[in-house]
């Protein structure tokens, strides 16, 4: 049956064509946008949150051992205000809970007086690059770590928490992250199919553009590789670079240009990179890892070509990856240039760009073939 299908969604410049796709349980792939850089959170996307267990263990794990007798500062708090809640029921002496989405502070303050916590948590609303508070804090704790490490604006924040909003030698939670990149075979993952959105996705692509005042090539999620052994197994075609490594901990350069090199192990077709995210919550804990667990957090796909590069093992693709903040100061633009190598023949430059909100559109064959003309 052919899943693929176009629909139609709303723009600040008027009615655009997008692929969508028949949603299925398990289908062999589908196409999420990445919606938390702008952010537009809501109650689907906090529950996917909330029901990401290996996440959640993680965090409360680090909030009780590190929270007791500590003032807190909870970055993007949510609606739930989890892990404000976490830190006082663990013992923390104050919290300040922080949160940009007017309606999600409204609520999380209702919430934090329900729990009976409203005389220790203190809900701040806004960015935290702009508040001033009391007193630094012993501990920061954020879970604005986004599908790539840095994408939410994550390193630019954390930094300016830690020059302004936490005491020298303050912790952090989470510890470290990092960037990972895979060679994906597309084709494979969606059985020769063009991917598509899902139609119940479709109005976070028009909030997003709404947000930004225009359409543009904005970053996609591979929603299916982490729940599909068989699919990694045929899709994935290399193994794993580590590019951004932000060190919360340490010192924290969200700007910079990292070389990597992934080689291919299985015979099949380069169309790009699968982009995750590695991230220690605690430094002593074992990474979480998107590209191969379950997780609200689920690839990037930076398109490389449209027919796909036939590899082998033991071909190589090197390249730079470069992070660059865009004039908001907070969210990043990233670039990719590299060249596949091969056994036979010359080797091929390739590259992705991507900005947090560029002005171009309809830019590579993936991107017009995602929002066809026509």
């Amino acid at each position: 049956m052919a899943r693929s299908l176009i629909a139609e969604i709303d723009t600040p410049g008027g009615r655009v064509p997008v692929r969508g796709c028949v949603y299925e349980p398990t289908p062999p792939l589908w196409l999420f946008p990445s919606i938390g850089e702008y952010p537009l959170y809501d109650d689907f996307a906090y529950g996917q949150m909330l029901k990401d267990e290996l996440r959640m263990e993680r965090y409360a794990a680090a909030v009780r051992r590190y929270a007791p007798g500590r003032t807190v500062l909870d970055i993007g708090t949510g609606q739930d205000a989890v892990w404000a809640l976490a830190a006082a029921r663990a013992g923390a002496r104050h919290v300040w809970a922080v949160e940009v989405i007017p309606k999600s502070a409204r609520i999380a303050r209702e919430n934090i007086e329900k729990a009976g916590f409203a005389d220790r948590i203190t809900v701040i609303e806004g960015l935290s690059t702009d508040i001033e508070l009391p007193e630094p804090v012993d501990l920061c704790v954020s879970e604005i770590i986004g599908t790539l490490g840095g994408s939410e604006g994550a390193g630019a924040v954390l930094r300016d928490a830690r020059e302004r909003l936490v005491r020298p030698g303050g912790l952090f939670i989470p510890h470290r992250s990092v960037t990972t990149a895979v060679g994906f075979d597309l084709g494979h993952a969606s059985d020769g199919e063009a991917p598509g959105f899902p139609l119940f996705t479709l109005h976070y692509l028009e909030e997003v553009f709404a947000a930004i005042g225009h359409p543009f090539d904005l970053r996609v999620c591979l929603v299916g590789p982490q729940d599909n052994p068989a699919m990694r197994e045929g899709s994935y075609l290399s193994s794993t670079a580590e590019v951004e490594p932000l060190e919360f901990n340490g010192d924290l350069r969200p700007e910079g240009t990292d070389r990597a090199e992934v080689t291919f192990t299985r015979a099949g077709r380069l169309h790009g990179l699968a982009l995750g995210m590695r991230l220690w919550v605690a430094e002593d804990d074992e990474p979480l890892d998107s590209l191969v667990q379950k997780s609200s957090w689920t690839p990037v796909w930076a398109p490389l070509s449209e027919v796909g590069l036939p590899v082998r093992p033991g071909d190589r693709f090197e390249f730079t990856f470069t992070t660059t903040m865009s004039d908001d100061g907070v969210h990043p633009d990233y670039a990719l240039t590299g060249r596949l190598r091969r056994d036979v023949g010359p080797a091929v430059p390739l590259r992705w760009r991507s900005a947090h909100h560029e002005d171009t559109f309809r830019a590579s064959p993936f991107y017009r073939s995602l929002f066809p003309e026509s």
